[in-house]
């Protein structure tokens, strides 16, 4: 799936399990999910022939950007416990997620960022930097496995292993694609209204 799909699936499965009433919750789902939900892509590197991932990585600053802008203006929370814990695992988990990041900026797309153990590796690295995210950045990084699991090209799921798991229901772009990002787009604005209590469904969440 594309970048934008991932983002927005990412986010609505992070608030679908956000706590109701915290904005600390709502906060820390809306950017674990997003970027849980597109950090398995770094595995892309950004050019003329793949503008979406540029693009991608640009939306994910921008979402981290307002959501701590957020959290520091409703004095949430999540600011201050980054400031607070500020210290050598900190440190470690950044410098881990960064080398992560580099490593699977120079394998091939679809293999190991897109397993389960280099989910391990970065939510073992996303606990260190900021534990309050691991729930929802886990979450947002499974809906990108599950996601293209459902493509037809496969993942390397079980990386080390070269087989490819694949569903083969849907192409990377095309009408599934355009679905599911509106889809996750609406479903995550809808959960983070209802989780701030600013709207009420018929049936609770």
């Amino acid at each position: 799936m594309m970048s934008k799909t991932h983002i927005a699936v990412g986010a609505a499965s992070a608030l679908a399990v956000a706590q109701a009433g915290s904005v600390e919750s709502c906060v820390a789902a809306v950017l674990g999910g997003s970027l849980g939900g597109i950090i398995a892509d770094c595995d892309i590197h950004p050019s003329r022939a793949h503008k979406d991932a540029l693009m991608g990585r640009l939306i994910v600053v921008g979402v981290a950007a307002v959501a701590l802008l957020a959290d520091w203006y409703a004095d949430a929370g999540l600011c201050d416990y980054l400031v607070a814990n500020l210290g050598v695992p900190l440190l470690a988990g950044v410098v881990a997620f960064a080398a992560l990041t580099f490593v699977g900026g120079h394998t091939d797309h679809r293999s190991f960022t897109h397993s389960l153990v280099a989910m391990a590796c970065f939510c073992a690295a996303v606990y260190l930097a900021c534990a309050p995210l691991l729930p929802y950045f886990a979450v947002g990084y499974a809906s990108h496995l599950v996601l293209d699991v459902a493509n037809k090209q496969g993942i390397r799921l079980l990386w080390p292993l070269r087989k490819n798991v694949s569903l083969g229901l849907c192409r990377a772009k095309g009408a599934a694609n355009t679905a599911l990002m509106f889809t996750g787009f609406a479903a995550a604005v809808l959960l983070l209204a209802y989780r701030l209590g600013l709207i009420a469904p018929a049936l609770p969440l």
